[in-house]
């Protein structure tokens, strides 16, 4: 990358407003931009593509200056929504671009929070918000649509198991069937989404719980829930584990596998109830920590894998008996030990 020296700020700064008045003008900001992607020839699909690099390069290198600068606030959120748009593109190299450019911007977000928590005193009684608390109000609204983004789009999830993993999915042709998941660039791009939504959960946990019991409910709520919607969901909702605290924790997952089991349970249609199953026991399998503690629970949950291993669905019994095995392997004293007394 090449550096310069700052007596150019204001020459950059006067570069990327000029550019954000005219990018306004040519794509204005309510454009739906996977839309018109997918809609445009080559050389519209070009220019999307080039509009991605250069955000995430700018801002790469001067994001830093458009924060010191209170003047280009305004300007600087409008980019990243553009970013934030683009980052929907159905483009796997475009969303690649976005998903490294998201990934190392909000360690930095999350460790200005971090360095607020550790050096504000109860005693402050500044009336100036200190710089990290700046920041994060600042990029408060982009933040809560970085959750969203990666809620809807979660890649499929890696398995810690050294073999290989069977889950439920939808192929090409719309069928539901039974993939093992190996060592990919899939499960490459889940581990940077799942490290991206880590971190946005702990800037903003509330808001991630809202939003991602918000699309359950929907999805649960809708007729026309889809196989995938459901998926991404629920891929998101297990990459976060162990990063609320227990109790909110605790009350979140009761809810999330709650309201699955009434999905399954008015859901016709042995396709839609596989998915609705494999979802279940991923969900499940992610939370050891929650099933250790909560003895009843465990119980029903081993319970209902039992009730799947004698499903004739292709992968659903192969998914309840790996689901099986990894929660005796994580939980196994509580399946040695006599339990006195049941814990709700």
């Amino acid at each position: 990358m090449l550096v310069v020296g700052p007596e150019f700020n204001s020459q950059f700064i006067t570069f990327y407003t000029v550019f954000m008045t005219q990018l306004q003008q040519v794509v204005p900001p309510n454009t739906n931009i996977p839309e018109a992607y997918e809609r445009g020839a080559d050389e519209q699909q070009k220019f999307v593509q080039n509009l991605a690099l250069f955000f995430t390069g700018f801002f790469k290198a001067h994001i830093s200056l458009l924060e010191s600068t209170p003047e280009t606030h305004a300007m600087l959120i409008v980019g990243l929504d553009y970013l934030v748009s683009i980052s929907y593109v159905e483009n796997t190299e475009v969303f690649k671009t976005c998903l490294d450019y998201w990934n190392s911007f909000l360690p930095d977000i999350y460790a200005s929070a971090c360095a607020m928590t550790d050096t504000t005193s109860v005693f402050s009684f500044s009336p100036v918000p200190q710089q990290p608390l700046r920041r994060k109000v600042l990029f408060a609204g982009i933040l809560s649509k970085l959750r969203q983004l990666m809620i809807s789009r979660m890649a499929k999830p890696e398995e810690a198991s050294s073999r290989a993993y069977v889950i439920v999915v939808e192929d090409e042709n719309g069928n539901i069937v039974r993939e093992t998941m190996k060592d990919n660039d899939v499960l490459a791009q889940y581990k940077t989404m799942r490290e991206t939504l880590v971190y946005l959960c702990h800037l903003d946990v509330d808001d991630t719980e809202a939003q991602m019991l918000d699309k359950l409910r929907t999805q649960s709520g809708n007729a026309k829930w889809t196989w995938q919607g459901l998926n991404t969901l629920c891929w998101a909702i297990g990459s976060i584990s162990g990063s609320m605290q227990d109790e909110q924790e605790n009350r979140f997952l009761v809810t999330v596998i709650r309201d699955l089991l009434n999905l399954c349970e008015v859901t016709r249609g042995k396709d839609n109830k596989a998915v609705i199953a494999s979802n279940i026991m991923y969900v499940v399998g992610q939370y050891p920590k929650f099933l250790r503690a909560h003895w009843k629970f465990l119980k029903t949950v081993v319970n209902k894998l039992f009730e799947f291993m004698h499903e004739t669905h292709p992968g659903v019994q192969d998914m309840a008996c790996d689901t099986f095995l990894k929660i005796c392997n994580r939980c196994r004293r509580k399946f040695v030990v006599q339990q006195v007394r049941a814990r709700a």
